[in-house]
């Protein structure tokens, strides 16, 4: 049986988790010229990776960016309740050696956009998930009105749109033409005890991948990244190194397959994540569209 008090610790990590998912950077304009073709820099390594926009150090943490900290969020658990007691043991950095997961690598994204009417560019992760479209969260590209744009692992960046947006379970779809990547497969939900792998541009760096083991699969019940109407997702709550950029990254299998979309950091070594299955909906919604849809308001 699972304790109420670790329950509550849950929630109360959700909550703050929340309240603070989203990577910001305070600016006065767009990152990329209107006028730029939609392949726009090419950068010259993975190690080194693009540099586009605005260093790090002007990147904030958003209060109330994905759903709002001060309203009380409810949790339970759901999926395999004789198993996602705890988190099974530390990450075991070996699964980065997987070839499957390095694979993988190449298919994830760093996307950049600029809110001038929030005075903020907004920095996260993405991967490609369906010909020439990525996958992130609501709250990476909300209230993004110019400038927005995909980089790969190799330094490439092209112009992108929103074609797909859903401030309720925090999901959104780009279209970016131009962008030949073979698409990364959902998983099947995966068990408690899994090995997997964080991939995304933490800090606006270049792309780096972590080890993570998945703990828990949660039933959470939170505000939608606006603070208005209570939403249900089903989670992953994740042990390993989750940091601002990351938002909207894959959660990779072992052999490459994306567990979930990375939600939100939540302490020193504890993150969460959206199950493949809580995504799949918005993901096939978005998948074929090419029409730009807005983006909603700044989310606070």
């Amino acid at each position: 049986m699972i304790r109420q008090d670790e329950v509550t610790r849950t929630a109360d990590r959700l909550k703050d988790a929340f309240g603070a998912a989203a990577d910001v950077m305070t600016v006065g304009d767009s990152p990329v010229p209107e006028a730029a073709a939609d392949v726009l820099t090419y950068g010259d390594s993975r190690d080194r990776g693009p540099r586009i926009g605005h260093p790090w150090r002007w990147l904030l943490p958003l209060a109330a960016a994905a759903s709002v900290a001060v309203i009380a969020l409810a949790t339970v658990l759901v999926g395999h309740p004789a198993r996602n007691t705890v988190t099974s043991g530390s990450p075991d950095p070996a699964v980065l050696n997987n070839p499957g997961a390095r694979a993988a690598d190449s298919r994830v994204v760093k996307i950049l956009g600029s809110a001038p009417e929030c005075g903020r560019s907004l920095q996260g992760s993405g991967f490609v998930y369906a010909p020439q479209h990525v996958i992130t969260n609501a709250h990476v590209v909300a209230g993004v009105t110019r400038g927005q744009t995909v980089t790969t692992a190799g330094g490439v960046t092209y112009r992108a749109r929103v074609v797909f947006y859903d401030p309720r379970i925090d999901i959104a779809v780009l279209d970016v033409p131009g962008l030949n990547l073979a698409p990364l497969r959902f998983s099947t939900q995966a068990n408690p005890g899994d090995d997997a792998v964080v991939a995304g541009y933490a800090e606006d760096h270049a792309l780096t991948a972590v080890p993570a083991r998945i703990g828990q699969v949660l039933r959470a019940e939170s505000p939608d990244i606006y603070g208005s109407g209570q939403v249900g997702r089903q989670i992953y709550q994740i042990r390993g190194v989750v940091r601002l950029g990351d938002s909207g990254g894959p959660l990779l299998s072992p052999g490459g397959t994306v567990d979930g979309v990375v939600l939100a950091e939540a302490g020193a070594d504890t993150a969460f994540a959206l199950t493949a299955s809580q995504v799949q909906a918005d993901a096939n919604a978005g998948a074929n569209a090419t029409a730009p849809v807005p983006t909603g308001g700044c989310t606070s």
